[in-house]
């Protein structure tokens, strides 16, 4: 069904978690620490998951972050119904999740922490920012003038640039960057994440704006890395098995796929949680591996989920479809540790939606890692 992939062994693509690390945070939001997590990255941040106005920022990084983590300057608050405990400051308005409950953990012994682990995180982001190593960031609406003391304010640790990404009006593509001033940049996404039961950040274009930030502050295309995608590689070999559920309908669109070769439209025949699609193939040995795949979702689709597997390995991390983002391409992902006298490998699509749902994939990719690269982006 498939021979007409293209199946070359070694191929080179953009090294997203890579790209990814080079940008830290300041606010104001989760946005970009979502985006982070969704390719396969999870870097200690100061503002990683944490909300904070922007002058706030800016009189932070004027004194160094002096205050902030002191203990007569951090505090806990139940917030929710699952009483999570939210760590707050007394001396501004930096506050974040702590990812720990009031009835499961003892609040001062949280707190203790809290405080020990944010005198380390400012103090590397003071030794990052002064070296120049990071292009910081900050999401959402602002003042402009906040914004210009934030970018004032990085300019006396080293020459760093700022890069405000707002959401785009008729004037601006998603995905774009613009240089506004030597130490400021403006990005643009087509929209911010919904934490209320909406869609999450736009992935893809956050990844594009970091691209053509970073083309802006290094001057040179983002960093790539060979990539050896070993489905396109037993396909070439024919030592692949390709199979779907007998209640899925599988064919092949005529139409361009984000990495070429072909694409395919699934359509249920069943409510239930199913395989969708999937490939067997031989590996040489065990090991870390990430699958990778592209889906979109047509609007109108009533699942709730399409997820990545490796059959028969527990995952140690995984990124499914937003169910709720309409007609653009997204990538999902699962990585496992096989053992090492493993010597096949099942790569396989699973969701659940309803009779005659139906959604498309494209460019699977099968690769050597802890994490997948960036096997389909193009910028």
């Amino acid at each position: 069904m498939i021979s007409g992939q293209n199946a070359a062994a070694l191929e080179f693509c953009y090294d997203i978690p890579r790209l990814l690390l080079l940008f830290e945070g300041l606010g104001d939001n989760c946005d970009f620490g979502v985006i982070q997590r969704a390719v396969g990255i999870e870097p200690f941040g100061l503002f990683r998951f944490t909300t904070c106005k922007p002058a706030d920022v800016a009189a932070l990084l004027r004194t160094r972050f002096q205050c902030l983590g002191e203990p007569d300057d951090l505090w806990l608050d139940e917030v929710g119904p699952r009483r999570e405990y939210w760590v707050k400051s007394r001396h501004s308005s930096f506050e974040a999740h702590t990812d720990r409950y009031a009835g499961e953990d003892v609040s001062e012994v949280v707190r203790s922490a809290l405080i020990e682990k944010t005198r380390f995180l400012k103090s590397r982001l003071v030794r990052d920012l002064s070296r120049g190593r990071r292009l910081c960031l900050w999401r959402g609406a602002a003042d402009p003038a906040a914004i210009q003391a934030i970018a004032a304010e990085l300019q006396t640790y080293a020459p760093t640039l700022l890069l405000w990404v707002k959401v785009a009006d008729a004037a601006q593509v998603p995905g774009s960057v613009e240089r506004v001033s030597a130490g400021l940049l403006h990005g643009y996404v087509s929209r911010y994440g919904d934490y209320d039961g909406g869609p999450r950040p736009p992935i893809e274009e956050w990844i594009r704006v970091c691209a053509n930030a970073y083309r802006l502050w290094r001057g040179a295309d983002p960093p790539q890395a060979p990539i050896e995608n070993l489905i396109s590689r037993a396909m070439a070999t024919h030592t692949c098995t390709w199979f779907a559920d007998r209640l899925v309908a599988v064919r092949v669109l005529d139409e361009p796929a984000p990495a070429g070769g072909p694409l395919f439209e699934h359509r249920l025949g069943t409510s239930e949680p199913t395989l969708v699609y999937g490939t067997q193939l031989p590996i040489g040995t065990g090991g870390h591996f990430a699958f990778s795949v592209w889906i979109r979702i047509p609007a109108g689709y009533r699942g709730v989920r399409i997820s990545a597997v490796l059959r028969g390995y527990s995952s140690i991390a995984q990124w499914s479809a937003d169910p709720k983002s309409y007609a653009h391409w997204q990538r999902i992902w699962v990585t496992a540790n096989l053992p090492a006298d493993a010597r096949s490998i099942f790569c396989e699509i699973t969701a659940e939606g309803a009779v005659g749902d139906a959604f498309h994939s494209a460019s699977w990719c099968l690769e050597r890692g802890n994490r997948p690269l960036g096997y389909g982006y193009a910028f």
